[in-house]
């Protein structure tokens, strides 16, 4: 490709499994691999079960509006040009300083979607912050702990000030807006147009749904 100036990627190798006896490679030893061929690469890994392994690594400065996703080990940095984000982890649970740092490593992601079924471990000590997702539009969070729908609609851990779409569970969200009356969820739910239930069947709502979500279309 001898017209080839510049090459940007976003590379994830998945489920690599490795026997006990093999050398683990550290993220420094995947950066000095691509230096010394003269890319500018940040990456990180992670250790599952069963002695698998999964990379990512990707270009710095980073040029893509999409990411592959992310995990709990991600190291943080920054990303202006990101506008769509997946955070996946089958293993570890998504704390709210992991939250923090993702928005600040993404100040300009307009949609996020999270998966993660494991309990947060730190939700019961007292966060320092409000995180600031300013610019968020669209979250996607059908498949999560409910840990992390209070991650997200509790205005006392999450400022959602341009959040008007949502994917989510009709089970969760009842229980964390306490159907659809809570106080502390009403300011983060109170600019949604459209709500997507997971799953795909007709409701009928009771008068309180359509006072706590009086923009849905």
């Amino acid at each position: 490709m001898p017209h080839l100036h510049t090459f940007h990627f976003d590379i994830v190798t998945e489920y690599v499994r490795m026997n006990e006896q093999q050398l683990k490679p550290t993220p420094d030893d995947i950066r000095r691999t691509f230096t010394e061929r003269g890319y500018h690469v940040d990456c990180y890994i992670d250790y599952g079960f069963y002695n698998s392994r999964r990379c990512h690594v990707y270009s710095i400065p980073f040029d893509n509006e999409r990411m592959c996703h992310i995990t709990h080990g991600f190291p943080g940095g920054m990303f202006i040009n990101v506008r769509i984000l997946r955070m996946k982890d089958d293993f570890y649970s998504f704390e709210h300083k992991f939250f923090a740092q993702v928005s600040r490593s993404f100040p300009l992601l307009s949609r996020l979607m999270v998966s993660n079924l494991k309990e947060q471990k730190e939700k019961h000590l007292e966060k320092s912050s409000i995180i600031d997702f300013s610019h968020l539009i669209e979250l996607e969070c059908p498949n999560v702990h409910i840990d992390y729908v209070e991650q997200f609609l509790f205005d006392s851990n999450t400022r959602l000030s341009c959040l008007n779409k949502i994917y989510i569970s009709y089970e969760q969200l009842a229980s964390v807006t306490e159907n659809f009356t809570r106080r502390t969820t009403d300011i983060n739910c109170g600019k949604l147009k459209h709500i997507i239930f997971d799953q795909n069947m007709a409701m009928v709502h009771s008068k309180d749904y359509y006072l706590y979500f009086p923009l849905l279309l």
